[in-house]
C-alpha cells in the first residue's frame, strides 16, 4: 500500500504540484507497490540519516522522497528538483 504524507495533499490542493505530475506520481507508486521493481522507474537510493533508508523517484523535473518497509511505501514529499532536497 502507498501512503502519502499530509504535506503532499496540501501541495496538490494549492496547485504547487501540477495535476498531471501528481497523477504520474500516483500511478508510478501504485505500479511500484505491486512490482517492487526498481528498474522500471528512475529510483535512486539516497544517503540515510536516521532510522529509514530513503529513495527518490524522478518524474520530469519533479522528485518524490520516500521510504518503505516490507508492506507499505511511505511518500514523504514531492516537489521540484531544486526544492525537494532542502
Amino acid at each position: 500500500m502507498v501512503l502519502f504524507g499530509k504535506i503532499i495533499a496540501k501541495k496538490v490542493k494549492n496547485h504547487r504540484i501540477p495535476k498531471e505530475v501528481w497523477i504520474d506520481f500516483r500511478d508510478s507508486f501504485e505500479t511500484f507497490a505491486r512490482t517492487r521493481n526498481f528498474r522500471l522507474f528512475d529510483i535512486k537510493k539516497l544517503v540515510s540519516k536516521g532510522p529509514y533508508v530513503y529513495y527518490r523517484l524522478r518524474i520530469r523535473t519533479y522528485r518524490a522522497l520516500f521510504h518503505m518497509d516490507d508492506q507499505d511505501i511511505y511518500v514523504e514529499d514531492i516537489g521540484p528538483r531544486g526544492d525537494i532536497y532542502k
